[in-house]
């Protein structure tokens, strides 16, 4: 998800493909590049979603560079956005990691899982969620340049 306060990202973003979970078993697998807290959007109008009293429904916005590509213009990025049951998974996934959350240059991998029954007639299930979080590696001392102590 580009971030357009700055201009270059404006200029020359377009935005990463969603990832998609149609069937069970789907994965994508990356680094985080970006993360964003967002608004959740309807998908028919596009108008932001709310909860009955008002407050914005919101969501994790995350885009991972993935091996996944589509065609020879596909850079392979992908966005995931976390609400739900993907939420509480990825949140497990950050917890057993040993990490306090996700951080850019971290490792994510989302996995469709299997559908819960519905809660209602008429409805679909939501989706299941597995996830696993590696977070990146923090070298000490390298931003020095050196092997000298501090």
């Amino acid at each position: 998800m580009p971030n357009y306060a700055d201009p270059n990202a404006f200029l020359m973003g377009g935005g990463a493909k969603s990832a998609k979970f149609d069937n069970e078993g789907d994965k994508v697998v990356g680094t985080i590049l970006d993360m964003q807290v967002k608004q959740q959007t309807d998908i028919k109008t596009g108008s932001p979603r709310t909860w009955d009293n008002g407050d914005p429904m919101m969501q994790l916005v995350v885009t991972l560079q993935t091996d996944a590509r589509d065609d020879e213009d596909d850079d392979g990025q992908r966005t995931l956005y976390v609400k739900g049951q993907m939420q509480r998974a990825v949140q497990d996934a950050v917890r057993k990691a040993g990490a306090r959350g996700l951080a850019e240059g971290g490792r994510l991998g989302v996995k469709f899982v299997s559908t819960a029954e519905p809660k209602q007639r008429g409805f679909n299930g939501a989706k299941q969620y597995a996830a696993q979080y590696e977070a990146p590696v923090v070298q000490v001392g390298a931003d020095y340049g050196d092997d000298e102590p501090f």
